[in-house]
């Protein structure tokens, strides 16, 4: 018995550190509260979701102090590709989006990436070699509680590819850009100043809206002004963004934005309120 006791107690040790080695390696501390998944069809990347809930970004634009750093995609084979952020970012979104950017036929996947110190900036993922990798990203803003709200991903100037349009921090006086993957890099197609596609503390990322308002066959991009006291239409023509016509809500934009058309609807402040916008129909 003594010296059953004596080799247990020699094993005592290695078992402790085993045990150890178990809980200090790193896992995902599963989903973000509220994130939802993303989806796609194609060869790639066909989900996409965040991960790893953290506090580490004493932010709180979207409501909580509860942001994510790692961003996880499924590829098409039922494969697992994770993105972890260093402790000085972290993913200050709620859903990721998935878009087919470069035209290969796969998605890439589009997340809002927030430095501790510099802000954010909108970051492109995609599966290259096998890897998700980041493929592209625009500048950090370049100040800490600086943020930006992607608004729409659509051919906008009806060239055959895509771009993404954001707000740049659309709280403080919000400047609409439109970007487009080429390559390695995002390129800055246009930029327009004046818009707001977010509410403080609001989970609502979808404050805007993408649809044919003019009949033309091309999108145009529906969002309020810097003020939320009216809708306006913004059209992508080569390197300018233009407004094609500007609608008052009689109260402040407080919801999504259904698009028919020139019809477009919103809940306010003031209920919700319908709209034509007066462009010329082609």
């Amino acid at each position: 018995t003594s010296m059953a006791a004596s080799m247990s107690d020699r094993r005592l040790p290695w078992t402790m550190l085993l045990l150890c080695l178990i809980l200090s390696t790193p896992a995902h501390a599963g989903r973000l509260p509220d994130g939802g998944t993303a989806r796609a069809g194609g060869s790639g990347i066909v989900a996409a979701w965040y991960e790893d809930p953290t506090s580490r970004y004493d932010h709180g634009i979207l409501g909580d102090a509860i942001e994510a750093g790692t961003l996880v995609a499924r590829d098409s084979k039922g494969n697992s590709h994770a993105i972890v952020l260093p402790e000085s970012e972290v993913f200050e979104d709620i859903t990721p989006r998935l878009a087919d950017l470069d035209g290969d036929g796969n998605a890439e996947v589009i997340a809002i990436r927030s430095s501790l110190s510099a802000g954010a900036s909108l970051a492109i993922y995609g599966l290259r070699d096998g890897k998700l990798q980041m493929v592209a990203a625009t500048p950090f803003i370049g100040r800490a509680h600086r943020w930006i709200c992607p608004a729409g991903i659509a051919d906008f100037d009806g060239d055959g590819r895509v771009e993404i349009a954001l707000v740049a921090t659309p709280h403080i006086g919000g400047t609409l850009e439109f970007w487009r993957l080429r390559g390695s890099g995002l390129s800055r197609i246009a930029a327009l100043g004046g818009f707001s596609n977010h509410t403080i503390g609001s989970r609502n990322l979808a404050e805007a809206a993408t649809g044919d308002v003019d009949g033309d066959g091309v999108p145009e991009l529906v969002l309020p002004d810097a003020t939320r006291t009216s809708l306006a239409a913004v059209a992508l023509q080569g390197s300018r963004a233009i407004i094609l016509d500007k609608q008052p809500l009689g109260g402040t934009a407080t919801g999504s934005i259904r698009l028919d058309g020139a019809n477009a609807q919103v809940d306010t402040s003031a209920g919700r309120r319908r709209i034509t916008f007066a462009v010329p129909r082609r």
